[in-house]
């Protein structure tokens, strides 16, 4: 888990860096709603699961990947900042 957070901080941080300062808040917002969403998915009674959050972690790395590529390359489509999953 800790290599994926470290992952993801990173990636997250490149892709903020891609972007003007609405859509910074755009995707801040996706992506606090998105670690409620993987907690709430990935827990039970205060128990972590971190096979699933490595899991969703991994795959929110690939939209985030995908959102600083598209807008370095072509512009960023503002429905896809605010994606949550």
């Amino acid at each position: 888990m800790v290599q994926s957070d470290q992952e993801i901080n990173e990636q997250y941080k490149k892709t903020m860096s891609a972007l003007n300062p609405d859509q910074k808040k755009k995707v801040k917002a996706a992506q606090i709603q998105w670690i409620k969403n993987r907690d709430s998915a990935c827990s039970n009674d205060g128990l972590l699961y971190l096979d699933c959050a490595n899991e969703k972690t991994e795959a929110r790395i690939v939209i985030l990947k995908a959102v600083e590529r598209e807008c370095r390359a072509a512009g960023c489509d503002d429905a896809k900042l605010s994606q949550v999953e």
